[in-house]
This record gives C-alpha cells, structure tokens and sequence, in this order.
C-alpha cells in the first residue's frame, strides 16, 4: 500500500488490485490498463474530486535496471471514500515495448513501479493542488504472460536478438541494420541481400572448421550440435541468395514480408552465435 498526504490530516491510501493487469491488442501494440484501489483516510461532508495519472517503471528486481515503459491516466475524475474505490490507469505500449520488456523480465516475474500524480482543487479561494506519490508491487510471470498471449494472438510474435559490439562484427550489426531499415520502407529483396552479405563471416567460420562439410556426410539424427547449426547456417544463406540472385530458378521467387522477417531474425541469432563463440 502507498499513502499521499494530501492535508488536512487526510491521505489517500493506494493499493492494486487482485488482478492488477491487463492488455487489450491494439494497432502495432497494446492498451495496458492497471487496475488499482484508493481510499481515504477522513470522510468529508463534500469529498474532493482527484484526477490521477502515473508513470509506470519496470525491472526484474525491485530497485535494479529499471526502465521506463509508458505513461497512464485515468479517464475519469476519481472520488475516494474511506472504502477503498477501485479505478482504473490505462495507457498504450508499442509491440516493440513489450518485447524489450520480455526480454528484461527474463522468464521470471515483472516489478511495476509507478509514480503517481494526484491533482484536486482545493476550497475557495480555488486553487489547484498536486500531490506525488510512489508504489511499487509485483506482476507474477503466470500473469504476464496469461496477458501477453492475449496480445501475440491477435498480432505477432517475435524475439529480441542481442548483437555483438565487438569491432570484427561492426560490419555484420551494420547490415542487419540496414536490412532492418530496408525492410521498414518494404524493400523485401534489398533487405534480404543486405542479410546475406551479413551471414557470409558465419558461413566461412563453419565452412573453414569443416562443420558443413561434416554434417553432409551424416544422417541429421547423428549431428551434433555445431554441426546442426552449420546445416541452418548453409540453409539460411541458401534462402537469402535466392533474393540476391536472378537465375533460371531463383528469378521466380518471391519473399513475403513475414519470410524475410524470419530470416533477418535467423542471421541475427547466427551471427550472434559466432561473436558469442569467439
């Protein structure tokens, strides 16, 4: 629970609600709506009326690595009552915001922190008055999840890829993110040359260690693990030359925008793999 003083010796007592979130699928992301309790401490004969919004942080630990997510408001003007009142905060985060915020969640639960503003209009002579509180609680992984899945079933599902910042890499980061662009602006083809040009160092790393030429030679039961990576290493690249090339066979091909999202999403990991590899 969070108490603001808001004077004359009340407060207005914050708690969450037993079912605190909630995210409705929207257009490239998600309305979030917090549901959340408030209450006061004296009764008044002639309540005030607050308008209430927030700023909301998330981390993986309480106080550690946290990163702001969206702002929220609250659609009408709250009216507390020595009974806690529940109300709702509601907001809007982009698909993107809420990959990165998977990703730092890391399979465990989500801390919410918010910062609350609370404004009412006092007595004549009329003025407006702000108070500012803080609450924090966290968001088991059972139910972040269970609201998630309600998001990616109406929209996508994709993955955050880390990308190395050693300087021998710069040069494959720098076309996945040239590819990235290209395929912003819907330029499927361009996008997948700019992957392929970023996948041939990883190609020549499992190539020069022999790994392709080993798992050809192999049932794919009887690979092992490098060796199954350097088979959707020369996969990948076999997709993606398909793009570059206009021969007798590639020239009729055709990539839809969802294709070539999985595979710059594929290089990414690839090429990760081998800076993480040394």
């Amino acid at each position: 629970m969070t108490t603001i003083d808001v004077g004359n010796n009340d407060r207005l007592d914050f708690e969450p609600a037993r079912d605190v979130l909630r995210l409705t699928p929207g257009v490239s992301g998600a309305a979030i709506e917090l549901q959340l309790k408030v209450g006061r401490a004296v009764e008044a004969a002639t309540p005030n009326r607050y308008r209430i919004a927030a700023v909301l942080d998330l981390s993986r630990l309480s106080q550690q690595g946290r990163r702001r997510l969206c702002r929220l408001e609250a659609e009408h003007l709250v009216t507390p009552s020595m009974r806690p009142t529940g109300f709702s905060l509601t907001g809007f985060v982009s698909d993107e915001q809420l990959r990165a915020a998977e990703d730092l969640r890391r399979g465990g639960d989500l801390w919410f922190a918010l910062t609350l503003d609370v404004w009412t209009v006092d007595a004549p002579p009329a003025g407006l008055t702000a108070h500012t509180g803080h609450m924090d609680f966290p968001v088991p992984a059972g139910e972040w999840c269970t609201q998630l899945e309600r998001v990616d079933a109406a929209s996508v599902v994709e993955l955050l890829v880390p990308m190395p910042h050693a300087a021998e890499h710069a040069a494959a980061v720098r076309r996945l993110q040239q590819a990235r662009q290209l395929l912003r602006d819907n330029q499927v083809d361009a996008a997948l040359g700019e992957a392929r040009k970023a996948l041939e160092p990883v190609l020549e790393a499992v190539r020069d260690d022999g790994l392709s030429k080993g798992a050809q030679g192999k049932p794919a039961r009887d690979r092992n693990l490098d060796e199954r990576f350097a088979v959707l290493v020369e996969a990948t690249f076999s997709l993606l030359s398909g793009a570059a090339h206009d021969d007798e066979i590639t020239r009729d091909f055709r990539y839809t925008r969802a294709e070539a999202g999985g595979l710059l999403a594929t290089t990414a990991g690839l090429v990760n793999r081998l800076a993480e590899q040394g």
